[in-house]
């Protein structure tokens, strides 16, 4: 018999998200997406340890997690904006953009 493999999400649906540049993540070093706002993907997983990042090629976040079998794991990320990007944005036309990347808890 099988063991059951486990799944991952992560999700860019976050209210705080500016909805500007892309956010790449990648699991164990491997692509898993690129992600545009009120993206989503999902992809299983072999059951055990693994780390996922998220890039928005300004800031990176590594997290890392251990997946049971059957386990469905779900993490959120978003650009947000911080102090200073409207007004560097409207001087410049570019400003920083501040990554978001969190594990969340399903109901």
């Amino acid at each position: 018999m099988e063991t059951p493999l486990a799944r991952v999400t992560v999700t860019r649906q976050l209210p705080i998200d500016v909805r500007d540049r892309q956010i790449i993540v990648t699991l164990d070093g491997k692509p898993l997406d690129t992600l545009l706002f009120g993206d989503r993907v999902t992809r299983e997983i072999e059951p055990g340890h693994h780390w996922i990042r998220a890039n928005n090629t300004l800031v990176w976040k590594t997290l890392e997690f251990t997946a049971n079998p059957g386990d469905h794991i779900s993490f959120v990320t978003a650009n947000r904006a911080g102090f200073g990007t409207f007004g560097l944005l409207a001087m410049l036309g570019v400003g920083p953009l501040y990554l978001v990347f969190q594990r969340t808890v399903r109901p």
